[in-house]
């Protein structure tokens, strides 16, 4: 069986407690750190005034050429850690210089909002069909 695709989401939702331990996700951020003996690393950005950060456990991945300071995208499993504190344990863990991250982030906006009316519309297709079907005696 193969592991899950992973759903995108932002660091500052991670970090926000927004997803729950075990689920697969996909985010992105700026390499901060990395230490190869410990095989963990750190990502970060910077939004609304506030610098999140979110440790990610790299065993799974090295080795791989870290580049603090560039721009990286992560897949992997939600974990928690000591304090509660969200983790990612990466299965792929990619360069993303020369992504336009601002377009990222705003496609996957336009993504979330068209999944949310599909859901919205087959919930009202599905009660209009209710309310049509025959009634058996």
């Amino acid at each position: 069986m193969l592991p899950q695709a992973g759903e995108f989401y932002f660091l500052w939702e991670i970090c926000s407690g927004g997803v729950e331990e075990g689920n697969t996700v996909r985010t992105f951020g700026r390499l901060t750190t990395y230490d190869a003996r410990i095989s963990e690393a750190i990502l970060s950005v910077h939004r609304n005034s506030i610098d999140y950060q979110l440790q990610v456990r790299t065993s799974l991945v090295e080795p791989f050429e870290a580049r603090i300071g560039s721009e990286y995208m992560v897949l992997g499993e939600i974990e928690t850690a000591a304090g509660n504190i969200p983790v990612i344990q990466a299965r792929l863990l990619m360069d993303a210089d020369g992504v336009n991250l601002p377009l990222l982030e705003r496609a996957v906006q336009e993504q979330r909002k068209y999944f949310q009316q599909r859901v919205a519309r087959d919930a009202l297709e599905t009660e209009v069909l209710w309310r049509r079907r025959p009634i058996l005696n």
